[in-house]
């Protein structure tokens, strides 16, 4: 089974370039979505988290999602201890997920932080998602409710597409969904995985 990092910056089209992988056949892992799901039912995860950042950071057994933001990409320090709590917590999870699609030629393991965790070093290569900033600015104002300058506060954490395309074999360019098959074809067809 080959492993497909998936990666690229807020807004750059990640889940939409991850389910046209999932079309020719792969598994995908979404990462941030099952990172979600890990701090709102992990017990081990919801302990630390409140130790990090207060009882108040759950509101009824749920993570208040929009707090956290508020406090992590303002404080890069607070930032990494929440990573120190998750990432490995979805590692475990992935492990499980492979195990379970072993019946596939190929997955996916889609994660906006996949260079800064460490988890493309587990892909036998990996795949760049780029779109230009003023599509992404639209995508996830429009995606979150939350302003441009919010945006560019996440962007600004993020490492930047060039800093990310040292780590990545390919790049898929998300400016015009049509392109986006023949792009992803060509790396199946490039690995042999395209039948």
């Amino acid at each position: 089974m080959i492993k497909i990092g998936l990666t690229g910056g807020i807004g750059s089209g990640k889940t939409t370039v991850a389910k046209v992988f999932e079309r020719f056949g792969g598994g995908v892992y979404t990462s941030d979505l099952r990172a979600k799901i890990i701090q709102n039912e992990n017990p081990k995860a919801v302990f630390e988290i409140k130790k990090l950042f207060g009882e108040d950071i759950y509101s009824d057994g749920v993570l208040n999602r929009k707090y956290l933001a508020d406090i992590v990409f303002n404080d890069s320090e607070k930032l990494k201890q929440l990573n120190g709590i998750v990432h490995p917590l979805v590692f475990e999870d992935f492990s499980k997920f492979l195990d379970e699609n072993q019946d596939k030629r190929f997955v996916v393991l889609e994660s906006a932080i996949l260079i800064e965790s460490g988890f493309y070093k587990f892909a036998d290569f990996s795949v760049l998602v780029t779109s230009d900033l003023s599509l992404r600015l639209k995508r996830v104002m429009a995606r979150d409710k939350i302003s441009e300058e919010k945006v560019f506060q996440r962007i600004k954490n993020q490492l930047s597409d060039q800093e990310l395309k040292i780590n990545c074999e390919y790049e898929v360019i998300n400016n015009d969904i049509q392109t986006l098959e023949s792009q992803v074809k060509d790396i199946l067809r490039q690995n042999n995985l395209l039948f």
